[in-house]
């Protein structure tokens, strides 16, 4: 019996597989381009996100420099001048008195007071440590100081040779004298109390001010450095003025002293 031929299976054309090549590639390749547009539209604006940090870093820096430079200097000059930089003295006459009531019977029986009084010449002076945290920054063409607390320096010195004393007891009364010892003894812890009170502080805020920006101006003049940012004003806030709280807040402030000749 004959045998009957195998039936020839079909070809693929080399055209068709060649579509679908073509298809494949260009669809990667779609995709491939895609990907690479997403990837550099996220680059790009990632680089000018950067681009922007960049910007800010100058100026940031500079602020923790001239801070830190500056403490650097004052670490170098405490141990020949001292933890203190002196600002303001003030003079003042200063009456002291002290008052001694005597009854008998129950405040019945008024035997009199003896008054004695003290009248001296008092001379404070007020300062700022060296060591306390400053901060130093710069806004344009001004420096900003945030300073440290304005302190008195104790304890206050009195003019004896300008002294004045009187004494007079009661009518039953012989501790004139006595009184008046009492009160001597307690001429210096009083004078230290008034020399920290607000009030005395605030009537030398101004010359202290003043007295920190022409330390800061002379320091500023030695660093050629920060000659060149072109500082032109300097403003002084102290750490208890509530300007203090940043510099940016005691940017604001009136400038104390002008450094263009």
């Amino acid at each position: 019996m004959e045998e009957t031929p195998p039936t020839p299976q079909p070809r693929e054309s080399r055209h068709g597989c060649f579509k679908w090549v073509s298809i494949t590639f260009i669809a990667t390749a779609a995709i491939v381009a895609f990907v690479m547009l997403k990837t550099c539209t996220t680059t790009v604006s990632g680089l000018k996100e950067i681009a922007g940090i960049l910007a800010a870093i100058p100026d940031k820096f500079q602020a923790h420099q001239i801070t830190q430079t500056f403490q650097e200097q004052l670490v170098s000059i405490t141990p020949t001048h001292g933890d203190v930089l002196e600002l303001a003295t003030a003079e003042r006459q200063e009456t002291l008195t002290k008052y001694d009531m005597k009854t008998l019977l129950f405040n019945t029986v008024y035997l009199g007071t003896t008054v004695s009084e003290i009248r001296v010449p008092a001379v404070y002076r007020y300062h700022i440590k060296l060591s306390d945290e400053w901060k130093l920054g710069s806004e344009g063409h001004t420096c900003v100081v945030i300073a440290p607390l304005i302190r008195p320096s104790l304890p206050p010195a009195i003019r004896t040779d300008r002294m004045e004393t009187r004494s007079t007891a009661g009518w039953l009364r012989f501790n004139a004298a006595r009184n008046l010892t009492e009160l001597e003894k307690g001429i210096t812890p009083m004078l230290e109390q008034r020399a920290g009170s607000p009030s005395r502080i605030n009537e030398v805020r101004e010359p202290a001010r003043k007295a920190v920006a022409e330390f800061v101006k002379n320091w500023l003049v030695k660093e050629d450095q920060w000659k060149a940012r072109g500082f032109t004003d300097i403003v002084v806030v102290f750490a208890d003025e509530p300007s203090a709280k940043n510099l940016q807040e005691a940017q604001k402030q009136q400038p104390v002293i002008n450094l263009v000749p």
